[in-house]
């Protein structure tokens, strides 16, 4: 029995041919993203704001690529997190010419941690008259690096209101604190009051809430005890908050805590205490560096200032002091080393004094540090993914693709696994000779249809692995229903001529042996052939010229073309047609008929 290799088939009458569009999305970046809580701001790895992701359709018609600026494609790009509804692209998702960029790590604000994003796909077939529609979608998760300890601190855009002789706020007229916790979850936000106390911060239009991530502190706001308000963020453990101080100073004779009479100085710390990270031990869980910005006046204009770091508990170094200037603030950034137990392993907190300078008068004030409270030291979540930079598929089993991996211990990528690569085949995994590599070259010829790839990865005594499928997009063979005379007829009169052509490999086989017409063509040569179209016997038959006349061809098409008819209602009809051409007859259609043809070998 002949083996059919493609199909056609046509409507008559209506045309209905619509050719099929298909897509899939490259991405650059693996498609898990993992987070270091450990830190603040916490860190992600792959970091999409350092190395941006950049997602491609590979868009196809048939088995022939579009470029994404073809004429009558549209690309529409779209964001869905987790389970809820898709929306717009947001900020830091751009799309430019059918290619989105991510340049922001959108997982870290994902409640679900996962973000599919959507490929909506139209194309109008210029040769068709039809427009297709399709999507393509693509997912991203987070994976989170276990918590060591529990933390919170404030950060603040300004430490200080200034005022002119006329009491004339100049400068910030307002103050927004931005705080930021690891393990526990933020409370409220208060203030100490003239008697010394802690009390809720009054809630005003500027703070509808005060249970937010951030806080709007204006001068006006009843929470200065001597033109210093105290600030602090509590969250849901006793022993994890933050605090920080904003400073009103006045120019001139209006000045109280901002020195007496005009020259009055002044020096503004923007960070006096913060808790550090430790383990259950008290040992600092991570390496961290704190910025103390300072600033300094002279009334209301600001001056130069130095800083100089008093004694520090072992494991406390300055890593750099930077004098203020009189038009940007100074700061003094201080590490805390990895594992140091900061005087003891049983010492909770200490100072750190710094003595600032200021036209040779001197000022000296303490930054605290505070051990953050500690449960059992977390282990890093290990993170390994396959994925293929470049796509997963190729074309004839031409070229080659890429295989990659992407491992990280937490937000540390990992450099020392070892690898074994497998392919899948007959029924089971089987090792590729000398694919100890953390990358893999597939040739295309190895690709027979679909091809499965696994890649192990041995990472301090554990195996991780995960698994790929590639495709091949092999050219099969496409046939096309053609028609001389269209695909409609009349008032049931006259005929039309339908034929086929065959392609692979975006080549045709077995073409027409010679044109089609009711007119023998003129000068031929010996050997030429003709389909002769006869209206009045309602045949198309092939004929070949002897050097003197046209007789009928004893040669026949390579393929074999075998026709089938539907009528009106879908049910079959006898339809004893055959061959790469024949003839069609108005009388043969019922107000509409379908004819498909099964070519073989």
């Amino acid at each position: 029995m002949p083996t059919i290799l493609t199909s056609s088939q046509q409507t008559f009458v209506d045309i209905t041919d619509q050719r099929k569009l298909s897509a899939y999305i490259t991405s650059n970046l693996p498609k898990t993203q993992s987070e270091d809580p450990n830190v603040l701001p916490h860190t992600y790895a792959p970091s999409w704001a350092t190395t941006h992701l950049v997602l491609t359709p590979v868009i196809f018609l048939d088995q022939t690529s579009i470029a994404l600026d073809a004429t009558g494609l549209t690309i529409l790009w779209k964001r869905k997190d987790g389970a809820s509804a898709e929306t717009a692209l947001t900020t830091g998702e751009a799309a430019s010419a059918g290619i989105l960029t991510v340049s922001q790590n959108k997982l870290a604000a994902s409640g679900s941690g996962m973000i599919t994003y959507i490929c909506y796909i139209s194309y109008y077939d210029s040769e068709t008259k039809n427009t297709v529609n399709i999507s393509a979608d693509i997912t991203y998760t987070l994976v989170k690096n276990a918590e060591n300890a529990r933390l919170a601190y404030v950060t603040s855009d300004t430490y200080v209101f200034k005022y002119n002789t006329e009491g004339t706020i100049v400068g910030a007229t307002q103050a927004t604190l931005t705080g930021q916790v690891q393990a526990v979850t933020i409370s409220k936000w208060q203030y100490k009051n003239s008697s010394g106390n802690w009390a809720d911060y009054p809630t005003t239009s500027d703070n509808t809430s005060i249970t937010g991530g951030t806080l709007v502190v204006k001068p006006s706001h009843a929470v200065f005890t001597n033109n210093v308000a105290q600030i602090k963020l509590l969250t849901n453990d006793s022993d994890v908050y933050d605090t920080v101080t904003i400073t009103k100073i006045y120019d001139g004779a209006k000045g109280e805590s901002g020195g007496s009479g005009p020259g009055g100085l002044s020096v503004v710390v923007g960070n006096e205490a913060q808790v550090i990270a430790c383990a259950s031990d008290g040992t600092v869980s991570a390496a961290t560096n704190v910025t103390i910005p300072f600033t300094a006046f002279r009334g209301i204009e600001q001056v130069a200032c130095t800083c100089e770091v008093g004694t520090m508990a072992t494991g406390i170094t300055v890593k750099s002091n930077t004098p203020a200037t009189a038009t940007a603030a100074g700061s003094v950034v201080l590490t805390f080393a990895k594992s140091a137990n900061l005087g003891g392993t049983s010492v909770l907190t200490g100072i750190v004094p710094l003595t600032f300078t200021v036209d040779g008068i001197t000022v000296t004030k303490n930054f605290t540090w505070t051990k953050g409270k500690a449960g059992a030291t977390g282990t890093a979540a290990v993170v390994f993914s396959i994925y293929a930079p470049n796509g997963t598929i190729v074309q004839n089993q031409s070229g080659s693709l890429l295989l990659a991996t992407s491992a990280y211990s937490g937000a540390t990528a990992i450099t020392t696994g070892t690898y074994q690569w497998e392919k899948y085949t007959g029924g089971e995994w089987v090792n590729i000779s000398g694919a100890t590599e953390a990358t893999l070259t597939v040739s295309g010829s190895e690709i027979i249809n679909i091809q499965s790839y696994r890649c192990t990865m041995t990472y301090s005594s554990k195996n991780y692995v995960d698994v790929i499928t590639v495709e091949d997009k092999s050219d099969p063979y496409v046939s096309e229903m053609l028609s001389i005379g269209g695909f409609t007829v009349k008032n049931n009169l006259g005929g039309l001529v339908p034929y086929v052509i065959v392609r692979t490999n975006q080549r045709e086989v077995d073409p027409l042996l010679g044109n089609i017409s009711e007119t023998a063509p003129s000068s031929p040569t010996s050997g030429d052939f003709w389909y002769q179209v006869d209206h009045t016997a309602k045949t198309v038959t092939l004929m070949k010229y002897n050097g003197s006349a046209w007789k009928s061809a004893t040669e026949s098409q390579e393929l074999t073309y075998t026709w089938y008819a539907q009528d009106k209602d879908g049910n079959a009809m006898a339809f004893d047609k055959s061959g790469k051409v024949i003839y069609l007859s108005a009388a043969d259609i019922d107000s509409l008929m379908t004819l498909q043809c099964d070519v073989s070998n």
